[in-house]
């Protein structure tokens, strides 16, 4: 081969190696650069201050709840006992399953019959709580749900849960089945439809549901919060709550019997916080209706004290972080701050969700959200997350020298 052909093959492979090396180069330099995945960092904890004793019955059992968040204190033996009359509360709420009702509306007329008579009398001969009727007269659906809820009548409780379901035995079924959804998990319905047989049981946990799920329909928490009513035969009715209005005082039931002893299941509308909150206390196994439901007031009021603000998350707080592999990075924090009314003694632990940010992510770049559950009084939140400082490029020698 001669010199000047050699000469020619080096020349070509030499410019074949600045071809690529400058194509190299042009693709490191301009090549995109990879998402920067986020790391999450120890997340915040929020433990909403030290609880407060609550005033608590010396009898029996009791606890407390908020409508509609579930039950937040309890005390006591938490076991199924008669609870009288407040099972009046799962026939309203059963019947209203079956035959719903909106506010204004009646419902179906109901004839009174020899059957319905008969319970009257049978319950009146027990020293049970009646509501007088006689055979032909006509009862509307809610006509017959205020006796029950006000007067506390065994005998239309019966009725009723009989015309809906079509017997008391079909009744309790449907009952027993629907208080498992309804997550009273100790509840369980008898014989009867009133509550006045001892058979039907239940806790003041469940009791505190019961009473959350009745102040959540519009019709019961109507009902409930009424004094009084009238009715074709019987008259005025009166009702047997009588802290109703007292207290902030809005429902639900009483009960008593011998062996129940004294039932009150209480429904207290209260503005804590500037924000307007049903509380629910159920007070079971005392000594009498009067020690249930005097001892009520002291329990509502301290479990009003029970709330407090707090702030759930600082504006600022780091909750994650960004590392580019060129040593770039910055922290994702929170762009506001969140306080919201909760029960003392709660905890919240909150979560995040991150994304991954491009590598020329300016400060300020929204990186993702905060996410604090719901807290006993208040919905979930959620707080915006943005860097802190923006990423900048890599140098073009990490450019040239990183090819992955």
């Amino acid at each position: 081969m001669s010199k000047t052909s050699s000469s020619s093959a080096g020349w070509k492979v030499l410019g074949v190696i600045v071809v690529l090396a400058a194509g190299y180069t042009a693709w490191a330099l301009l090549r995109p650069l990879p998402l920067i995945v986020p790391r999450i960092a120890k997340l915040p904890v929020v433990t909403a201050g030290v609880s407060n004793r609550l005033a608590w019955p010396a009898q029996g059992q009791a606890a407390v709840g908020i409508n509609p968040s579930g039950v937040l204190a309890m005390h006591g033996d938490e076991r199924p006992v008669p609870i009288a009359s407040t099972a009046k509360v799962l026939t309203a709420l059963m019947v209203l399953k079956k035959h719903p009702l909106a506010l204004k509306q009646s419902g179906p007329k109901i004839t009174i019959t020899t059957d319905d008579v008969r319970l009257y009398n049978d319950y009146l001969a027990g020293d049970g709580s009646v509501t007088a009727v006689t055979v032909g007269e006509t009862l509307t659906e809610y006509q017959m749900l205020q006796a029950i809820l006000l007067p506390s009548a065994n005998n239309i409780a019966d009725s009723l849960a009989i015309w809906a379901f079509g017997s008391l035995p079909n009744y309790a079924s449907f009952a027993n089945n629907y208080s498992r959804q309804l997550g009273l998990t100790h509840t369980r319905v008898g014989i009867d439809a009133s509550g006045y047989d001892p058979s039907t049981v239940s806790t003041a946990h469940d009791l505190v549901l019961l009473g959350e799920a009745a102040m959540q329909d519009p019709v019961l928490a109507e009902i409930v919060g009424q004094s009084s009513a009238n009715l074709p035969v019987a008259g005025t009715i009166q009702n047997v709550n009588g802290l109703l209005g007292t207290g902030g005082i809005v429902g639900v039931k009483t009960g008593n019997t011998d062996q129940a002893g004294g039932v009150f299941l209480a429904a207290q509308q209260a503005v804590i916080g500037g924000k307007s909150l049903v509380i629910i206390a159920a007070l079971v196994g005392t000594n009498s209706l009067y020690d249930a439901m005097r001892d009520s007031l002291p329990l509502l009021a301290s479990a009003q004290r029970n709330f407090t603000t707090t702030k759930l998350v600082a504006a600022r707080t780091v909750v994650g972080s960004y590392a580019a592999p060129w040593g770039s990075g910055t922290t994702a924090v929170t762009a506001e701050s969140l306080s919201a009314l909760v029960w003392k003694g709660s905890t919240l632990r909150s979560t995040s969700d991150l994304q991954p940010l491009p590598a020329t992510a300016k400060a300020t770049t929204a990186a993702g959200k905060l996410r604090l559950p719901q807290s006993s009084v208040g919905p979930a939140q959620t707080a915006k997350v943005v860097t802190s400082a923006p990423l900048t490029d890599p140098s073009w020698l990490w450019r040239l020298t990183h090819p992955m």
